[in-house]
């Protein structure tokens, strides 16, 4: 046999010893992975993460010390979804202004919804201790989701 190939016997014990590693998987990560893919809508337009400040922010860090208000927005086709992040809630604008209710669908908790007004104004309390994602109707009914979000 050339070297550097596996007899049926060796290739056998591998395949035996990669289906008992995906045994080892803890429960929470699988029904967290089962929760996120499920939790999602196909037909929602994502709005895709386009500016972080605590990323954005590393690069042109100069002071030792960090930024007080972390910032984020997301953004597709049909609007802007803009948050940041308080000592005690997310406060965000949806843009164009526009009245909509937003969900906000936590990993490993309850979904609430939350109002943003005629300006598109609104806010969260208290901030998600989960990873979680927004979804909104638009008034010409599309669908508009976040991508996940870990503060």
């Amino acid at each position: 046999m050339p070297e550097g190939r596996w007899s049926d016997e060796e290739l056998l014990a591998e395949l035996a010893a990669a289906l008992r590693a995906e045994e080892t998987v803890p429960p929470e990560v699988v029904h967290a992975a089962q929760a996120a893919f499920l939790a999602r809508d196909l037909d929602d337009e994502l709005a895709r993460l386009a500016y972080d400040s605590e990323v954005d922010g590393l690069a042109a860090l100069t002071r030792a010390e960090s930024a007080s208000l972390r910032a984020l927005t997301f953004v597709c086709p049909a609007l802007t979804i803009e948050l940041e992040v308080t000592d005690d809630a997310l406060v965000g604008q949806v843009v164009p202004g526009q009245a909509v209710d937003i969900q906000v669908r936590v990993l490993s908790s309850q979904d609430t919804t939350v109002h943003a007004d005629e300006i598109g104004g609104f806010s969260i309390r208290p901030i998600p201790g989960h990873p979680f994602y927004l979804q909104c109707r638009t008034a010409d009914g599309t669908s508009v989701s976040t991508s996940w979000i870990t503060l």
